[in-house]
């Protein structure tokens, strides 16, 4: 459950769809949120993925003498 507050000037205007589409205002409210989400769940997950390619032709050699580095360094 959710509860959004609206200006009022939104508000008449949401209701003035609802009224000409035939729907509730909260029918049209759950599709906007739920198109919302879509798009930026689905702009995240691109990311991750976009990220996650670009890590893994990285060169590992690079990452391990940097590490090994590191621990000569604290003397471990």
């Amino acid at each position: 459950m959710l509860g959004v507050r609206l200006d009022s000037e939104l508000e008449a205007r949401l209701a003035a769809v609802a009224r000409t589409q035939g729907r509730s205002k909260s029918d049209i409210a759950r599709e906007a949120v739920r198109r919302y989400v879509d798009l930026h769940d689905e702009a995240f997950r691109r990311e991750a993925r976009r990220q996650s390619l670009r890590a893994s032709k990285r060169d590992t050699a690079e990452d391990d003498g940097f590490w090994t580095a590191l621990a000569e360094e604290r003397g471990a």
